[in-house]
C-alpha cells in the first residue's frame, strides 16, 4: 500500500520527509548506544596523534600490493536452500577467504575473530535451459548496508526474486564482522566500520579481497558478465571495488555512503557536536587507503550508476552526488528515504533500464 501512495505526488513530499526525519531518529538512537557501549573516547590530542600514526602507517603501503589480486577460491562449498517456481535453486555457498592484514603489526589481532575467515554468500541460481544460446547467465553481486547482512532480510532488501526475473544469476555477499561472519558470542555493533581505523582499513582490504575471489568463481563456472551493486556501506564497497576491478561489466551504489569521516561528522552535527577541522582532515589521511574518493576509476563512466534518495537522513544526497561526480557516472533519484525507501522502484527500475542499455541483460516488456 506504501508503494502505491509513494507513487501520487501529493503525498511524495509527505512520504519522504517522514523517511528522512525517520533516518536522523535512528542515527540519534544509534549514537546514544553507542555512547553506552563505548569503554571512553579519546581526547583531541590523543586521536589526533592516532590517527596520524595511521595515516604514516598505511601511507607507507603499497597501494597495489595493499589490493592484489587473490587467487581463485581454494574450495567453495555448497548447501541447497530451496527450489525457485519457474526453475532455479537458492543455494548457500562458503568459501575460506584467505585474507591476510596488509599492516604486519595488525596480523594476530585481526585474525583471532575465527568466524571472520569464511566468506557467506546466497545465490539464486537459474537451471540451466536446453538449447540456450548462453548456459549461464550474467551475474549481480548484491552488496549490503551497515549492520545488515542477514540472507532472509536481504532478499526482501534486494527484490531478488525480480532481479533473478530479469534474467541475473544473483547473489548475496556478506561484509567482513556482518551476519555470519561476526563473532557469536559478540552483541552490539559490528566491529567494521568503527573508530578503530587500522581494523576498518583492513576490513575493507578483505573486502575487496573476497569480493574479487566471488567474481572470480562466477567466471569461471560460465557468468558472461559480472557486476556489483550495492546499499549504503555496500555502496561504499561497490564504489572502492570500482577502483580496483576492472572487469566489472557494471557497478551501482545505490542509496550510498562516500566518506567515513563525513558521515560521522554529519551524524554529530546532528546532536551538535562541531568536530574539529583537523580531526576531520586527519580522519581522510588515514583511511586514504580505501577512500573511493581519493582513488582514480578502473571501470569506466559508462559502466556506472549512482542511485540516490532524495530524502536521505543518513548518508545525505550529498554522498551520492560526489561518487557520480567522481566517477562521471549519471545518477538518478527517488523520492524516499535512507531506511523508509518509499518510491525505491524508480531507482531499481532505473538499474534495470541501465542492465538493458549495458546489454547485459534482455529487454523486457
Amino acid at each position: 500500500m506504501l508503494a502505491r501512495l509513494a507513487r501520487q505526488p501529493i503525498l511524495r513530499d509527505v512520504l519522504a520527509r517522514a523517511g528522512g526525519g525517520f533516518d536522523r531518529a535512528v542515527v540519534r538512537v544509534a549514537q546514544e548506544l553507542a555512547k553506552r557501549q563505548s569503554s571512553g573516547a579519546q581526547d583531541f590530542h590523543a586521536r589526533l596523534a592516532y590517527l596520524d600514526e595511521i595515516a604514516a602507517k598505511y601511507g607507507a603501503l603499497d597501494p597495489a600490493a595493499f589490493f592484489a589480486a587473490p587467487p581463485a577460491p581454494a574450495k567453495v562449498t555448497e548447501r541447497f536452500v530451496r527450489d525457485l517456481e519457474g526453475g532455479g535453486t537458492v543455494v548457500d555457498l562458503e568459501y575460506p577467504s584467505g585474507f591476510e592484514p596488509r599492516l604486519a603489526e595488525q596480523r594476530e589481532k585481526y585474525l583471532r575473530w575465527q568466524e571472520n575467515h569464511t566468506a557467506h554468500v546466497r545465490m539464486f541460481r537459474h537451471a540451466p535451459r536446453a538449447g540456450a544460446s548462453q548456459a549461464t547467465p550474467p551475474a549481480i553481486v548484491c552488496v549490503h548496508g551497515y549492520r545488515a547482512g542477514t540472507f532472509s532480510f536481504e532478499e526482501r532488501a534486494w527484490a531478488m526474486q525480480w532481479l533473478f526475473k530479469l534474467g541475473l544469476d544473483v547473489t548475496l555477499f556478506t561484509l567482513p564482522f556482518h551476519a555470519l561472519r561476526s563473532p557469536a558470542h559478540r552483541k552490539g555493533s559490528p566491529l567494521f566500520p568503527t573508530a578503530d581505523v587500522a581494523r576498518t582499513n583492513e576490513a575493507m582490504g578483505q573486502a575487496m579481497w573476497d569480493l574479487r575471489q566471488l567474481v572470480q568463481w562466477l567466471r569461471a563456472r560460465g557468468a558472461p558478465s559480472v557486476g556489483v551493486a550495492g546499499m549504503s556501506l555496500g555502496g561504499y564497497t561497490a564504489s572502492l571495488l570500482a577502483t580496483v576491478e576492472p572487469s566489472l561489466a557494471f557497478a551501482v551504489p545505490f542509496i550510498p555512503l562516500a566518506d567515513f569521516t563525513d558521515v560521522v561528522v554529519e551524524h554529530e552535527a546532528l546532536r551538535g557536536v562541531l568536530v574539529p577541522e583537523a580531526l576531520i582532515e586527519a580522519g581522510k589521511r588515514a583511511l586514504a587507503m580505501v577512500r573511493p574518493l581519493a582513488r582514480a576509476p578502473v571501470v569506466p563512466s559508462e559502466r556506472m550508476l549512482v542511485i540516490a534518495a532524495a530524502a536521505d537522513g543518513i548518508t545525505q544526497t550529498s554522498h551520492a552526488d560526489r561518487l557520480a561526480a567522481h566517477f562521471g557516472a549519471p545518477i538518478v533519484h527517488f523520492p524516499g528515504a535512507h531506511l523508509l525507501q518509499f518510491g525505491r522502484r524508480e531507482g531499481f527500475s532505473a538499474m534495470a533500464r541501465f542492465l538493458v542499455q549495458r546489454g547485459v541483460i534482455a529487454p523486457r516488456a
